[in-house]
This record gives structure tokens, C-alpha cells and sequence, in this order.
């Protein structure tokens, strides 16, 4: 599971894409935004069998 937090200036700017039905700016915000946050989440909580984890190789 991940988390974002959003800043006021986030928001509005969601409710301003939605209200304008900006899809590049949608995409702009992802890429901008959302992405870094969920990487970042994902990579500390991702450990490596290599770094002595316990997780698989498929």
C-alpha cells in the first residue's frame, strides 16, 4: 500500500485539471507528483534477497 499526501496547492490544482478536463496536465501531475511518491514508498519497503531478505527469485 502506498500513501500521497497532498498539499492545498496539490488539490487545487487536481480541482482546476478536473475542471478543465486537462488530460496532458492530468498526466503532467502523475508524472510530477504521484509517481516520485510511489517509487520512494516502494523502494523502502522493497528489500533485496541479496541484501540478506528472505524474498524470492521467480
Amino acid at each position: 500500500m502506498v500513501t500521497v499526501t497532498l498539499s492545498d496547492a496539490d488539490l487545487m490544482r487536481l480541482q482546476m485539471i478536473e475542471t478543465d478536463r486537462d488530460t496532458e496536465e492530468a498526466l503532467k501531475f502523475i508524472r510530477e507528483r504521484i509517481l516520485p511518491e510511489v517509487r520512494a514508498q516502494q523502494g523502502k519497503t522493497m528489500i533485496s534477497h541479496l541484501d540478506g531478505g528472505k524474498g524470492s527469485m521467480l
